[in-house]
């Protein structure tokens, strides 16, 4: 657990709250955006498409290797030394975000983009060890407690920040100390010390019997690859899963990377009201993530997951309708709290659901499957985001995708058999 603990503080403070907003608004040159020229024709783009553009980025760089990697950890047994060789590469590649300023737009897209990738596949590694650790009856529990350490985390090193650049007085130092380059060096900072314990506590089940090397070739890692695509059929609730997490996952982590953004440029909140704003989502969001833990327990993943996707589309609905019964921004604050009770249980209870599916042998290389589902998810979401974006330069708007991507995954995840899914995982192990 001390790994979310760990790098929530870069799916908070860079990705959700501060930096994403830094990065549209200041260096990609905000709703204005940036001019460019392109085979001798010039064209603009406003910041925040240029900031989803550099999810994008990250997302291929994961798509394309996630699943090498997934199967090489299973067949070396390996994934602690990945985890912290891609944990080292992210951070180094965080810390770079700190030297750029305005006009910065691409070399930050790129910064950005690496370390978004080392970061997600640091998750597949470090969640592929969740069906090594646990029995199948404590998948959720855990899962959710989890979360919940992230969420933790992930607030703490939020309010850190928030004191630096708002009252850093409270730290001994004097006002205008810190700017935007030593917050995201705490964030590098955080993400390294916290991950040590797990570097050093947790033990790595062997590599995968009779069909290991200690150093697999890459010709054995593609027959691994190759072999797993031939037994789809064995595995159907879990692609079907993965089908459902395709669609919802994008809506789920477009928001999160947009509301900041939404909250600047369309409610002009200012930083400190947004980062109080997230840190109200991350701690509603432990008990949130707790509660779904035990629901998943007791009702099972698949109803606690629907439940919790319901609850997200209410919550859109009411951000695109904002102002109707209050001001927008109370009304803003009031929606948050409904996606904080949900933003962790819909993670653990699709995480835990995924485990559950797994073969505890192949976990690293089935996670990698969870992990590209997600960033073919992460493709669609900033491009469609981007592209309702640019048509109608309205933020606004950009929800109802969001809301289509939320209802299509919902209705491919009332397909799912989760008891057959289960005695599959158990059968083919």
């Amino acid at each position: 657990m001390s790994y979310d603990f760990a790098n929530s503080a870069f799916a908070t403070s860079i990705t959700a709250v501060i930096f994403n907003k830094y990065y549209a608004g200041v260096i990609a040159g905000g709703p204005q955006g940036t001019d460019f020229h392109l085979f001798g024709r010039a064209f603009n783009l406003p910041g925040a498409s240029l900031f989803q553009l550099s999810i994008f980025f990250g997302t291929i760089l994961t798509i394309l290797l996630s699943p090498f990697l997934g199967i090489y950890a299973d067949l070396s047994g390996k994934k602690k030394k990945l985890l912290i060789w891609v944990t080292a590469v992210g951070g180094i590649s965080t810390a770079g975000l700190a030297f750029i300023g305005p006009g910065d737009a691409i070399a930050g897209g790129i910064l950005y983009g690496i370390a978004l990738c080392m970061f997600l596949l640091a998750l597949n590694f470090y969640n592929a060890f969740l069906p090594q650790i646990c029995k199948p009856r404590d998948i959720g529990l855990v899962s959710g407690f989890s979360w919940a350490i992230g969420y933790i985390g992930g607030g703490l090193c939020l309010l850190l920040n928030l004191i630096m650049l708002e009252k850093p007085e409270l730290l001994g130092f004097e006002p205008g100390t810190f700017g935007m380059g030593h917050v995201i060096l705490s964030v590098v900072l955080w993400w390294w010390i916290f991950s040590l314990p797990t570097f050093t506590g947790v033990k790595e089940r062997p590599p995968r019997p009779n069909r290991a090397t200690h150093s697999p070739n890459p010709r054995a890692v593609i027959q691994s690859l190759s072999r797993t695509l031939k037994e789809m059929k064995r595995f159907r609730q879990l692609w079907i899963f993965l089908l459902a997490y395709l669609f919802f996952t994008n809506g789920i982590e477009t928001t999160i990377s947009s509301a900041s953004i939404f909250g600047d440029q369309e409610l002009h909140m200012s930083t400190g009201s947004l980062i109080t704003l997230f840190l109200l989502v991350q701690f509603t969001a432990f008990p949130g993530a707790i509660l779904f833990g035990f629901l998943v327990d007791r009702i099972g993943n698949k109803k606690a997951l629907s439940l919790a996707l319901c609850i997200w589309m209410l919550a859109l609905v009411w951000v695109y309708n904002l102002g109707y019964l209050l001001d927008p921004v109370t009304e803003f604050h009031f929606a948050a709290v409904m996606v904080g009770l949900v933003l962790g249980g819909s993670q653990a209870a699709a995480r835990s659901l995924f485990a559950s599916f797994t073969p505890p042998q192949r976990s690293a290389e089935f996670f990698s499957f969870y992990g590209v589902a997600g960033r073919l998810a992460s493709l669609m979401g900033p491009l469609s985001f981007a592209a309702v974006n640019i048509a109608t330069r309205s933020l606004r708007h950009a929800i109802i995708a969001m809301l289509i991507f939320f209802l299509v995954g919902l209705i491919i995840l009332t397909r799912i058999n989760e008891a057959e899914g289960i005695r599959s995982a158990e059968q083919n192990g």
